[in-house]
């Protein structure tokens, strides 16, 4: 059937060259459900109907082009040689060809066209194991393991550009996903990569109906911007979202310990206190029914380590006895309420501040005793923040040379910054 590209791309909405570049397969150019659609249309056929007419040919031709493993359909060479193979590599043997190659025989990635619910289940037990990981090991293997998923995920909604109900599930399962994939990529340092992921996380939000994700996303990406020091910014972004009344407690929490630090960090010390205040009064809220990712947020121990952050931010304007005590006792109570095994990187970097702010008030003792228990997060953690608020930690015990415990604490963080496995990027 002879049927002109040009018709099937303007049916399909798309250019002439990348469908073009669809029919070759070339790499990132998946066959999406608009393009099946937009061929369906021109030509009068059901490819999928056709497709299963293929599939049962083959069936029936034995030994189609002696590739097939069903029972009578593999060539003897091709048998034997596996069995030859798996014999060699089970004594020590080699594989005998790259390792990434033989990946490579095994296919693409390929995404159900149609989503089963399962698959929605599936998508949101990700979520919650990434979240998992992310929290306890740092953002490093995480974002390569979502950027992963969403690679194989991310075109099931690709067509899905209008608002429609029955995909809202599958929205939001990619949303949170993305959403981590996002925070991942901040941990890691790879800050364009976290841009983009932010957007697709929010766009996922959206078509998901979900206010609460919505409002939990621009919060992640307003404190990324008071991470590389766009405070301004991260205040616009979160007005975006502020008046929405129907926000959950813990994500309107969020919100105000993010503008806290931003404020904090402008030297605007009410504007601060406020918002501190009103965090707390919104995680003293009831409990109403939230969704179950929203309930992992009424941790108190966010509540604390989020408040001491911000008040250490103050304490490079606010320089009272006060404002640095209660820095220190915030700090100390995110501490001891964070459970070691499942925040591993927010107890790092609760303890990096903690010493941070000692040594900076010439408190050596207590400095020396909270980097030396952030040490070992260190090692145990992939995370170029924490690698960052150790490297705040080591520069503050630099400024006391003579101090023998702050010199030999000085040579122990470099060695620990030295021998650091990099996070992966990109």
């Amino acid at each position: 059937m002879q049927v002109p590209l040009r018709r099937v791309a303007r049916q399909a909405g798309m250019s002439h060259g990348h469908l073009s570049k669809v029919e070759r397969g070339e790499h990132g150019r998946p066959i999406t459900p608009t393009v099946l659609a937009a061929y369906e249309k021109v030509t009068g056929v059901s490819l999928a109907e056709a497709a299963a007419a293929i599939a049962e040919q083959r069936e029936n031709v034995v030994g189609l082009r002696r590739r097939s493993w069903r029972p009578g359909q593999l060539t003897d060479m091709r048998r034997l040689a596996f069995n030859a193979a798996v014999g060699a590599i089970a004594i020590g043997g080699q594989i005998g060809e790259p390792l990434g190659r033989l990946i490579d025989t095994t296919g693409r990635p390929v995404s159900p066209i149609a989503p089963d619910p399962c698959d929605v289940d599936q998508l949101t037990q990700v979520g919650e194991l990434l979240t998992t990981l992310d929290t306890r090991y740092g953002g490093a293997m995480t974002s390569q393991l979502a950027k992963t998923i969403l690679r194989w995920a991310i075109p099931m909604i690709e067509p899905a550009s209008m608002y429609d109900p029955d995909h809202q599930p599958l929205h939001n399962a990619l949303g949170i996903i993305t959403a981590r994939a996002a925070w991942s990529a901040v941990d890691t340092g790879s800050h364009e990569a976290a841009r983009s992921l932010f957007r697709l996380a929010l766009f996922c939000a959206v078509r998901a109906g979900d206010p609460h994700l919505r409002a939990h996303v621009i919060a992640d990406a307003a404190a990324h911007h008071n991470h590389l020091g766009y405070y301004a910014d991260a205040l616009d972004l979160i007005r975006i979202v502020e008046g929405d009344e129907r926000v959950a407690a813990p994500v309107r929490r969020l919100l105000h310990s993010v503008k806290a630090r931003a404020y904090a960090a402008a030297g605007e010390t009410n504007s601060c206190r406020r918002h501190l205040i009103l965090a707390q009064q919104a995680h003293q809220e009831p409990a109403p029914l939230d969704p179950p990712w929203v309930k992992t947020l009424r941790n108190p121990a966010h509540l604390y380590a989020a408040a001491g952050h911000a008040l250490a931010d103050l304490t490079q304007h606010d320089s009272t006895a006060e404002t640095h005590a209660a820095a220190v006792e915030h700090l100390t109570g995110a501490i001891s309420l964070y459970a070691t095994s499942e925040h591993a990187r927010a107890l790092g970097l609760c303890r990096a501040r903690l010493a941070a702010l000692h040594l900076t008030t010439g408190n050596l003792d207590s400095g020396e005793e909270a980097a030396r228990q952030a040490l070992p997060n260190l090692a145990n953690v992939r995370s170029a923040r924490l690698a960052r608020a150790l490297g705040a930690v080591r520069r503050a015990a630099a400024q006391h040379p003579d101090h023998e415990p702050m010199a030999t604490l000085t040579t122990d963080i470099d060695a620990a910054l030295t021998t650091l496995e990099q996070p992966y990027s990109g």
